[in-house]
């Protein structure tokens, strides 16, 4: 069959066809695109050398700034608003510690717990699984949500409960607390006795403490008042008179009227000595002296606005004394009316949770759970399926390839997810706002009859707290605080990273 002169030859392009490819996909130059390539990695190294300039300048100008400030006296001292020097992170960084535990116990085992229900239990039937999609995609929406709506979920569902049982003051439950009577002796010393339902005023006979615990009997003395109360106003007329002394002689320290005291220690020693030359109080003047020249060195630099508690302080510290030897410990007045106090175990727990700590830690656990599970959710979506049908095969059940192969192998990615996550959490300021996380003086957990239940404060408010004092030294405070921050991040970090690592070694 001869063939068509219009026709292209079998196995051979139209010439059409190679007109339109050479169209649709011009030849360039190879020089042009070597250059493009060239500039395109130049672009992409100088803004990563960029970044990690700009990173290294931040670091250093705050370790240039706050290591100076950087001591074991700040790590342990509590805040001061009056004096940058003084400062402390204390109890800021043992609330962030506990804020971040919490947050790890409860968020850590519920994310990787979602991520197994939604990614190893996916529902068969149509509804169902029209449903896991909507859930599915819900938690991916909720991993960008402002942190300062989890903060307002965090009030209503947990420091308030919806006032389904009560207010924070006036708890509906409440687990670990006993209430007892506090009465008081001459020397101002606490003693305690059963509550029955009632105030009972102090009488001869009665049982008294000296622990709440209500194990360690007080040796007691119920007296009229006829007959304890002179000796009374004569201790604290006697003490008193001491502290306009001591009051007198400190204020002769200041070199103009109004400025800050100048006491060294031998200038407390020769206050201390002098105070008590013609002293009438029946304890030991040596002990009395002590007393004051321990004390006195603390009040150099301050002005009299600023010693007064101190000053009440010393003065509380020598009538104690005093009472001490006159005797008076465990002398009660007959008809002295107890107050009615309540004590928290360690395991105390209330609900509504209120303002506390334990309400703070699981608001950032609402904050960092999705995040949890959509990269706990992915690192369990990467294990190969044949590893499930591995176990399968061999008889085992869905639960058993779940624990035994698949969680960990997904097990670095979880670990992955987490530590984004805690990162998150430690330096998460708005939540705790919105909660009402306060700027205190002491410990929690970390003090007698401490619990969950207690106010708390984090570094990150703290740290907020200092860049906004108008003193340049405040500024440095806060640089040190930031690097005990990241000192903790890394802490922390560093312990996620082993465990992947091991997890890693194993599972290789």
């Amino acid at each position: 069959m001869a063939t068509s002169p219009h026709l292209p030859e079998s196995g051979s392009p139209a010439p059409h066809a190679d007109k339109a490819r050479a169209n649709a996909f011009p030849v360039r130059p190879p020089g042009g695109r070597r250059t493009r390539d060239r500039l395109f990695l130049l672009t992409c190294r100088l803004t990563a050398v960029f970044a990690v300039l700009l990173l290294a300048f931040l670091l250093f100008s705050i370790a240039f700034n706050g290591l100076g400030r950087l001591n074991l006296d700040f790590l342990q001292d509590v805040n001061s608003s009056t004096s940058a020097l003084a400062a402390g992170i204390g109890p800021a960084l043992i609330g962030s510690v506990v804020l971040l535990l919490i947050c790890a116990v409860t968020a850590i085992p519920l994310g990787v717990g979602t991520a197994i229900l939604l990614e190893e239990y996916k529902p068969r039937h149509r509804v169902l699984r029209s449903l896991h999609g909507f859930v599915q995609l819900n938690i991916n929406n909720l991993a960008g949500v402002p942190s300062i709506v989890y903060g307002i979920l965090g009030v209503t569902a947990f420091a308030n409960m919806f006032y389904l049982f009560g207010t924070f003051t006036d708890p509906g439950v409440t687990i670990g607390q006993t209430h007892y009577l506090e009465y008081r002796d001459a020397a101002d010393n606490p003693l305690y006795a059963i509550d029955t339902g009632e105030l009972i005023p102090a009488a001869a006979g009665m049982t008294l403490y000296k622990d709440t615990a209500q194990l360690t009997l007080a040796q007691t003395t119920v007296l009229p008042v006829a007959e304890l109360e002179p000796l009374r106003e004569r201790i604290r007329d006697d003490v008193d008179a001491i502290g306009d002394t001591l009051k007198d002689m400190l204020y002769a320290t200041r070199e103009t009227r109004r400025g800050p005291l100048v006491i060294d220690q031998a200038t407390a020693q020769t206050i201390a000595a002098a105070a008590f030359e013609n002293t009438q109080l029946k304890a030991d003047t040596q002990e009395l002296t002590d007393i004051v020249a321990q004390a006195l060195p603390a009040m150099d630099g301050k002005t009299s606005r600023e010693i007064r508690s101190d000053r009440r302080a010393l003065v509380n510290a020598i009538e104690a004394a005093e009472f001490k030897a006159a005797g008076t410990a465990g002398l009660v007045i007959e008809g002295s009316t107890p107050q009615r106090r309540s004590a928290r175990m360690p395991w105390y727990l209330q609900l509504p949770l209120g303002k506390s700590v334990l309400a703070g830690g699981l608001t950032l656990m609402l904050v960092v759970l999705p995040i949890i599970i959509v990269a706990s959710a992915e690192a369990i979506r990467s294990v190969s399926p044949s590893m499930r049908a591995g176990c399968l095969a061999l008889g085992g059940t869905k639960w058993q390839s779940i624990r035994q192969v698949v969680l960990p192998a997904a097990i670095p990615g979880i670990c992955t997810g987490s530590i984004l996550a805690m990162s998150r959490a430690i330096g998460e300021a708005a939540p705790l706002i919105l909660l009402g996380a306060v700027f205190i003086s002491f410990n929690p957990l970390f003090r007698e009859n401490g619990s969950l239940m207690d106010s708390f404060s984090a570094m990150p408010l703290q740290i907020f707290q200092w860049t906004s004092e108008p003193d340049a030294e405040f500024k440095r405070t806060a640089a040190a605080g930031i690097i005990v921050l990241l000192a903790v991040l890394l802490t922390f970090n560093a312990v996620a990273v082993l465990i992947r690592q091991k997890s890693q070694s194993k599972s290789g």
